[in-house]
């Protein structure tokens, strides 16, 4: 998987939509690769949503994770149990 370097400034109008179209390609070749492997279309993509959402909330945490060590989503979660879990 590759992502396109951004092309525009921060503060240019165009630079959320260029990340779009930057991450698509290959979150898409995440959800064709779930396929293969049995999983629904839509059960994957509730997936990515919701390994998203842990993100941002780890993110929001530690907007900084270098300065310590590394705390992906799952030590997240372990942190902080969600409703279903």
């Amino acid at each position: 998987m590759t992502i396109e370097a951004a092309k525009y400034r921060v503060s240019h109008p165009d630079r959320h939509l260029a990340c779009q179209e930057a991450v698509e390609r290959d979150l898409q070749e995440i959800i064709d690769k779930a396929n293969m492997r049995g999983w629904g279309t839509l059960e994957t993509m509730e997936a990515i949503e919701e390994v998203m959402r842990h993100l941002r909330l780890a993110y929001a945490e530690d907007p900084d994770p270098a300065e310590e060590p590394i705390m992906d989503a799952r030590l997240f979660l372990h942190k902080h149990p969600t409703d279903e879990g």
